[in-house]
């Protein structure tokens, strides 16, 4: 059976080293009594057989192994994924979601092939066109009581 491409992170110092070579990372953040972590792990797993690049890696740790790191990331439920762009926090995801996990890793995936920036971003850049201007307000004035009773 061949290995997986995904890298199994065991201490904050080889995820620091991890990050800050690897341009473009998404780590999984699981534990082997997670019910739903072993439930996504595939979907991790194939992933990262479909998109890891010299530039953009997979990687997971075991919250109870690497504790350090689990506290430095936030994490506060599990499965967590969160991706890195050159060694930056970005995106992070909480559960098993399997279309929201593939989004995020297909997008880093993107920015990876792309040299660092993904469709969205070169929309964002090309300038737009002007907003129209907001269409006028009708002011209405006040309405005036003189009893208690208009109340």
């Amino acid at each position: 059976m061949a290995s997986s491409p995904v890298v199994d992170i065991k201490s904050k110092a080889q995820f620091e080293e991890l990050i800050s070579k690897t341009p473009y990372v998404a780590i999984q953040a699981h534990a082997t009594w997670c019910g739903p972590c072993k439930a996504i792990s595939p979907i991790f797993n194939k992933l990262a057989t479909e998109n890891s690049s010299d530039t953009f890696t997979l990687a997971r740790f075991d919250t109870d192994e690497v504790p350090d790191l689990s506290f430095e990331l936030g994490i506060r439920s599990i499965p967590a994924f969160f991706s890195f762009e050159n060694a930056e926090k970005g995106k992070g995801l909480a559960g098993a979601n399997p279309a929201a996990l593939k989004t995020l890793v297909e997008d880093l995936a993107g920015k990876s092939k792309a040299g660092g920036e993904s469709e969205p971003a070169a929309a964002a850049a090309a300038p737009a066109e002007p907003a129209p201007a907001p269409a006028p307000v009708e002011e209405k004035k006040p309405e005036e009581f003189s009893t208690k009773e208009d109340f």
